[in-house]
């Protein structure tokens, strides 16, 4: 049984509360909308005060608030939990907020004698009620492990991704492919719209081609990431395929402005001399194209 503070008891927060509480572990919980600090206690928690009362003697204080802000707050402003926690006390962050915010806070309470662990999860609030979030955990192993308890009443999965920080850079990566990839979805539904076809055959199609089963798990895997640029589908003929696609959609005066951001990659990596290479070869201009890193 570890002793836990938990501050932050929105939709998510309050699901990860019970199945902390059914896995029998004890709870204190602080949020700044009082009903739900009282929801809570119908589960089993104990209800508190303040975020200082929650997190105050406890093993592991854990944060699950809505920005950077908030937990920077929550720890170092107003609720002064950074404070009362112990210096043995483990501090888990499972926010999603900004790398330089989670940088910051590791720094501040290292100094402290605090160690910290920054895992924003995978998941919406559906998962957390079934305790079948994907954990993406940043911190020292030894402090993964002492939390992996936790970890597993909240989660189906925990991936360890590095050292602090690296938690919150791995959920900031995926949900900027998972964003944008909704944004190009509803763009190209729309389009199908447009031209006159039925959205739902469209979509079925679509699931059966790279479309809807994306790259990954295709060629990314099988090849790109090994260094195999030989063509399947060439990038000369994808660049040709998706200004076809972008010359119609304009006569149809639907607005393609993530195509049309991708059509300058393309473009790019046809200068660069790769149209006879395959069409994932854009993973090679654009990875030449970063600044170089000084380690």
């Amino acid at each position: 049984m570890v002793r836990i503070g938990f501050i932050g008891l929105g939709r998510m927060g309050h699901a990860m509360t019970r199945n902390l509480v059914e896995a029998g572990h004890e709870v204190w919980t602080f949020d700044i909308a009082p009903a739900a600090v009282e929801r809570s206690a119908k589960h089993g928690c104990h209800p508190c005060k303040s975020a200082a009362e929650a997190a105050s003697g406890r093993d592991v204080v854990v944060t699950m608030l809505p920005n950077g802000p908030d937990v920077e707050d929550t720890l170092f402003g107003r609720h002064a939990v950074a404070a009362a926690m112990d210096a043995d006390t483990l501090f888990i962050d499972m926010s999603t907020v900004a790398p330089e915010m989670t940088d910051s806070l590791a720094s501040r309470l290292s100094a402290l004698g605090i160690r910290m662990i920054d895992a924003p999860v995978g998941g919406t609030s559906e998962y957390a009620e079934k305790g079948a979030l994907l954990i993406l955990a940043g911190g020292d192993a030894d402090d993964i492990a002492r939390a992996a308890p936790l970890f597993d009443a909240m989660g189906r999965e925990t991936i360890h991704c590095g050292t602090n920080g690296t938690g919150t850079r791995t959920k900031i990566v995926n949900n900027y492919m998972s964003t944008a990839l909704n944004a190009l979805t509803a763009e190209t539904l729309a389009f199908a719209e447009a031209a006159g076809l039925d959205r739902m055959r469209t979509a079925t199609i679509m699931a059966g081609t790279a479309a809807g089963k994306g790259f990954l798990a295709g060629a990314y895997d099988r090849k790109v990431f090994s260094g195999d640029i030989t063509p399947e589908f060439a990038l000369g003929l994808a660049s040709k395929d998706l200004n076809l696609a972008l010359s119609y959609g304009a006569g149809l005066n639907v607005p393609l402005s993530v195509g049309a951001a991708a059509a300058q990659i393309y473009a790019l990596s046809r200068a660069q001399g790769l149209s006879g290479n395959d069409w994932s070869a854009i993973l090679n201009t654009l990875c030449g194209n970063l600044p170089s890193r000084q380690d």
